[in-house]
């Protein structure tokens, strides 16, 4: 009786004796005959959450244009306000 390991084709650094087995070629189908099947329906999205998600976020988007657009638009008035003021000191003084 051995105690002597026998070595294995995948551990000895050897090839393998035995080639790889082949794919099985897939079965062709037959056509079905019969009623054609009806298109697929349109589908919604897959998840309520990301609509809610998606459209939070937008109305963020436009919340801060909005307040972006805003702000700009009363800094340029009283820019303007501003400007005349100081035009009518200076038509006072000249």
């Amino acid at each position: 009786m051995s105690f002597v390991r026998k070595p294995r084709p995948y551990s000895s650094g050897l090839p393998s004796l035995t080639p790889p087995a082949a794919p099985a070629p897939e079965p062709r189908r037959k056509p079905r005959e019969g009623r054609a099947r009806p298109a697929p329906a349109r589908r919604l999205p897959g998840s309520p959450w990301s609509t809610a998600v998606t459209a939070l976020a937008v109305l963020g988007a436009v919340l801060v244009t909005l307040v972006g657009v805003s702000g700009l638009v009363n800094q340029i008035s009283r820019d303007a306000q501003f400007r005349s003021a100081a035009a009518g000191v200076a038509d006072v003084l000249r």
